[in-house]
Order: structure tokens, then sequence, then C-alpha cells
């Protein structure tokens, strides 16, 4: 597992760990799809059928990579993917680019459509509250305020992320 719930008072989070920052990228979004649907119809999604398609975002940088501005936009994407074109995420590859102007989150998707699940719940954004990406070291580790999350040790990275409902 890669992804826990965090507690909140009217929202609801989570904690992401991941061994590189693009699956930190796909785990994110997955963590956010397993939210919105029953542990039971997760279970299902592999009887349904599979849709493919590239998936991009964009985010203009001034100096310095801003990981947790793109992964805001990502994020933004799979939610406006699953209201608007009625595509809910079930897997992703990502590949994250940089350059002197601009970061890149290139993602190879698979999606089902959504009339054919349930959903428990509605996100209805991403919110930049207690929002942060960390990369840990080798050997360092990351304790949080919850005692149902595990403490994270690295060579890591990890996502902290508050969804409005």
């Amino acid at each position: 597992m890669s992804f826990w719930t965090r507690e909140t008072t009217a929202d609801i989070g989570l904690r992401v760990f991941s061994n590189n920052l693009a699956n930190l990228f796909k785990e994110t979004a997955i963590g956010m799809q397993s939210l919105i649907i029953s542990d039971h119809e997760n279970r299902l999604l592999n009887q349904k059928i599979r849709h493919t398609s590239q998936w991009n975002v964009t985010f203009t940088i001034n100096t310095e990579p801003d990981y947790e501005s793109l992964m805001i936009i990502w994020l933004e994407e799979v939610l406006y993917r699953l209201e608007v074109h009625g595509e809910f995420l079930v897997d992703a590859q990502c590949m994250i680019e940089f350059n002197e102007h601009e970061m890149l989150c290139k993602s190879q998707v698979s999606w089902v459509k959504s009339s054919e699940i349930n959903r428990e719940l509605e996100i209805k954004a991403v919110t930049s509250h207690e929002f942060f990406i960390k990369q840990l070291k080798q050997g360092q580790s990351f304790v949080g305020s919850q005692q149902d999350i595990p403490e994270m040790v690295g060579p890591g990275w990890i996502c902290d992320v508050i969804f409005d409902i």
C-alpha cells in the first residue's frame, strides 16, 4: 500500500509514499480515485472495459521546479476528466519533465467509463491547505501526527494532500 487516508475535520486527505517522483504522481491520483469508490467497487474495476489515453498537464516555472503546483494541476485534470468527460482513472504511467520555462506531467492512462461505477463520495476540489511534496534521502524518516499512518523512511517521496468534499 502506498497511500493512506488522512483524517481531517470536514474534508478528506491522503498521505502518499513512492519510490520516485513519477510514481508519486501516479499513486496520488490512484489514491484520490480510491476515495471516490468503495473497496468493493474498486475490486470490480478489473471486470470493466478499459480505455487508454494520453493526459498531459504543464506548469510554467520561473526558476526552480515546483512539484506541488504541478501535482495540484495533475489531480485537477484527473477530476476534470471524471466530471466532464466521464473518464474514471484506473491506472497511469507518468513521466515528469522540466526545462527552464515549464514542467510537464505526461501520462499514459487507463480509464473506465464513469457511468459504469458507483461513487460513494464526491471530491469537489484539490486544496493547497497543508499540501506538500517532500523528497526523503536514504535513511531519512518522516513521522506524521496520525498514529494509523506508518513512519516513512527514504529514499522516496511523500505527498500530503487534502480534498474538498
